[in-house]
């Protein structure tokens, strides 16, 4: 018999790897303003020291706030980051699915919040994990 990991949102802190399973653009209100946001959540690869745990992850951008988001689909879409939007550059929730199954590498930190028990966790330099051994090869 098999045992299921418990699905956690609670990563270790440091370079991870993993592949994205899920992108959704959001809306939320905060202060009497619509505020939007891209979410990208992550599968973490397995962890050899934690064996009961299935790590989940989160990027959010947000709508006033997302700087580097295009420059983090273009390392993981390439060129065909174009046909993620319309037109006038929005962001097409039907394309998402584009992002689904990509492979990637991640740094994740902990930033203690007042009021909150539990650190929040946070991605940054979300790439593709390709573009390592790309480079190793560029180098040999």
């Amino acid at each position: 018999m098999k045992l299921n990991k418990a699905i956690s949102y609670e990563a270790p802190e440091g370079c991870l790897r993993g592949t994205i399973v899920g992108a959704a653009l959001n809306e939320d209100f905060k202060n009497g303003k619509t505020r939007e946001n891209l979410r990208i959540t992550i599968a973490v690869d397995p962890l050899p020291h934690d064996p009961i745990h299935d790590f989940r992850v989160r990027a959010d951008y947000w709508g006033n706030q997302n700087n580097g988001l295009l420059e983090d689909l273009f390392r993981i879409l390439g060129s065909e980051v174009v046909n993620l939007t319309d037109e006038e550059g929005n962001i097409l929730s039907s394309k998402l699915s584009m992002l689904e199954g990509k492979r990637v590498k991640f740094n994740v930190t902990h930033e203690q919040r007042p009021g909150f028990a539990i650190p929040f966790r946070k991605v940054t330099n979300l790439r593709p994990l390709e573009s390592e051994s790309l480079s190793l090869l560029a180098r040999l």
